[in-house]
């Protein structure tokens, strides 16, 4: 019975608590809101600084410190590996302030969030490649990135951006490769030259490429067409020997947070 009692003491505290912090954010100012948000943040309490900063950004649409609530939001999100958000606030943001010049910065964090998506700590342990799983969020890292490089070239992130983008590209064509292995051990040749040609026109020099020019000059065997076999094989002559980087993984970015001038 007095555990019971006491249970419930526990349960009549936390919703005390809950309201009144709830009542902390529903009342306060905007200038509360993003001084609280941007000491916790500081501070490397990143869901307060979240719960914070997302209240002055949604209750004050507007104000002066829109702006930089917004880029702490994503820094904040980001941080507490909360990865499923940034890509509205970064495109938010976009919408919302054209001519900012933070606007590098939002698009290097929205990729580097797709990028964190798609890794996976067990298969790090593990030491799976991820390169065979779910490609999805990649490829919009990869997006993200090349649109970094294009219109923002001189921004302080584009050289890390090209790395992940390097990075991106090896991964995605060691995942083509791999699909193409799978119908070539079903002899479904069509696909895996199909596959192959694929990979020729999107990652031409990525070694997971030149290892597939032997997929496809099998599948041409197969399917009994010389003329296209003995073009492979020249292409695979004319390659021999060819040394390829090493791609590694980039390591986790040193970030700072920009602040709105």
């Amino acid at each position: 019975m007095r555990k019971m009692k006491s249970l419930a003491l526990l349960a009549m505290a936390a919703l005390v608590v809950g309201c009144s912090g709830s009542k902390d954010v529903e009342q306060a100012s905007v200038s509360e809101l993003y001084t609280k948000g941007s000491n916790a943040l500081q501070e490397g309490g990143y869901s307060e600084a979240i719960r914070y900063l997302k209240a002055a950004n949604e209750r004050f649409p507007g104000s002066i410190y829109q702006e930089q609530a917004m880029i702490d939001l994503i820094y904040a999100n980001y941080k507490s590996q909360n990865y499923t958000d940034i890509e509205t606030l970064g495109n938010d943001f976009i919408r919302m302030f054209p001519q900012s010049q933070n606007q590098p910065y939002v698009i290097y964090m929205t990729g580097l969030a797709y990028s964190a998506m798609s890794d996976n700590f067990i298969q790090d342990f593990f030491g799976i490649d991820r390169a065979t799983r779910e490609t999805v969020s990649m490829r919009n890292a990869f997006n993200y990135f090349q649109g970094l490089v294009t219109h923002f070239p001189n921004s302080p992130y584009t050289q890390d951006a090209l790395a992940r983008m390097a990075y991106i590209k090896a991964a995605l064509a060691r995942h083509e490769l791999d699909i193409a292995k799978f119908y070539a051990k079903r002899d479904a040749w069509v696909a895996v030259s199909n596959r192959v040609v694929g990979m020729l026109k999107q990652y031409p020099d990525a070694q997971a490429t030149y290892e597939g020019l032997f997929l496809m000059k099998e599948a041409y065997n197969k399917m009994g067409l010389t003329t296209l076999e003995n073009q492979t094989q020249q292409i695979i002559d004319a390659n021999k020997g060819k040394s390829f980087e090493a791609v590694e993984k980039p390591k986790e970015p040193e970030l700072t947070l920009p602040k709105v001038k």
